[in-house]
């Protein structure tokens, strides 16, 4: 995924410390559930799931969830909380689709929750996406829009290859993938303090786009 595993590693076992991230994937999962007809019959794959918020999140909706990142210390944290909580139907696995082959497994849904803009080539990871999905599914991607590099602190920001993203750029590249039907709302409003005690608010979009229902469809 392109990211500085280290620093993600590190964080791991605080990450969820931060009620806001527990609130932010909150809204996420209500704008998946406003964009795409979750079932129990649904198979997802939650992409830099981090230490699987939106994926346990998920869980209570679909039918199974394999959450991936890049951090081992991330998917060790998802992996403990699996145990614990006894959820068969998360699985958590260590992967970069910017470097490592696309699993062979298929998916009704592909999530991604604030991780995109950690990712340097994300035609690459935006394609793999498509060929994950089944005939007919959906990709939701939720990120922060267009900000100045004022939204991670200086160790975060170490790990950030894009500053947001431009919502109709992003749409864009998903419609080269393949994705049919893109549309975009906001999902969340983060009030943080930045550098210098000054506070901001910074919106994180949901895009949402579907993948053909055939070759022919």
């Amino acid at each position: 995924m392109a990211l500085n595993s280290a620093y993600f590693d590190a964080v791991a076992t605080t990450w969820d410390d931060n009620l806001k991230r527990i609130e932010m994937s909150t809204a996420i999962l209500k704008a998946i559930s406003e964009s795409v007809p979750l079932s129990s019959v649904m198979t997802v794959f939650d992409y830099g799931c981090g230490t699987g918020l939106l994926s346990v999140l998920l869980s209570s909706h679909v039918k199974h969830i394999t959450g991936a990142d890049s951090s081992e210390g991330m998917i060790r944290v998802l992996q403990a909380k699996i145990t614990q909580s006894k959820k068969a139907n998360i699985e958590a696995v260590k992967l970069d689709l910017a470097q490592d082959p696309v699993p062979s497994n298929r998916y009704h849904l592909v999530v991604s929750g604030m991780a995109m803009h950690h990712v340097g080539d994300i035609r690459k990871v935006i394609t793999a996406f498509y060929e994950l999905l089944l005939p007919g599914g959906y990709v939701c991607i939720a990120d922060l829009d267009t900000e100045p590099g004022i939204f991670h602190d200086e160790q975060a920001a170490a790990t950030v290859r894009h500053l947001g993203f431009n919502r109709d750029d992003l749409m864009a590249v998903m419609s080269e993938a393949g994705f049919n039907d893109c549309t975009s709302g906001t999902a969340y409003t983060m009030r943080k303090i930045i550098t210098g005690g000054t506070e901001r608010d910074f919106s994180v979009f949901s895009i949402t786009g579907r993948k053909k229902e055939s070759r022919n469809g």
